[in-house]
């Protein structure tokens, strides 16, 4: 058996903001109470979520070993949960029997298609990537503009 695991004495599991782990409660009490040092918990989560956007909801799971060291593992969030952070509205004009009527595309642009699959995916090549963030997009009505 792994010793890792044998060595985890805690687990624990919680949502935070990208960037804004603080050493308050109540995360800050969680932490304390079984001996983890919070303030460097909270500069190393900031740290590694910098390049993530503020409104980021972030499923952390959090390994303590017996020596109050600790290890976290984030859970990335969902394409279809970023696509709907990604996409955008766009009124185009259509004629029907002579008439104008205002029809509302849901779009997303392709460069943001692209740093998607790079985000969710960032040690496979793009040509594999796209096709499936594309796949997503499309499986979702949306218009890649």
């Amino acid at each position: 058996m792994n010793s890792y695991i044998l060595d985890v004495k805690h687990i624990k599991k919680c949502f935070l903001m990208s960037q804004k782990a603080e050493a308050v409660p109540p995360l800050g009490t969680i932490l304390g109470n079984i001996g983890v040092n919070t303030i460097k918990f909270c500069e190393e989560f900031n740290q590694f979520t910098k390049e993530l956007p503020l409104y980021f909801s972030l499923k952390v799971i959090l390994h303590i070993f017996d020596n109050r060291s600790f290890k976290f593992f984030i859970n990335c969030p969902s394409t279809g949960f970023l696509l709907n952070l990604l996409k955008f509205e766009k009124k185009i004009k259509i004629k029907i029997h002579n008439r104008i009527n205002d029809k509302i595309l849901i779009c997303i642009f392709l460069k943001d298609l692209i740093q998607l699959a790079l985000f969710k995916f960032p040690d496979m090549d793009l040509s594999k990537t796209v096709p499936l963030i594309w796949g997503s997009a499309k499986s979702m009505g949306l218009i890649i503009v």
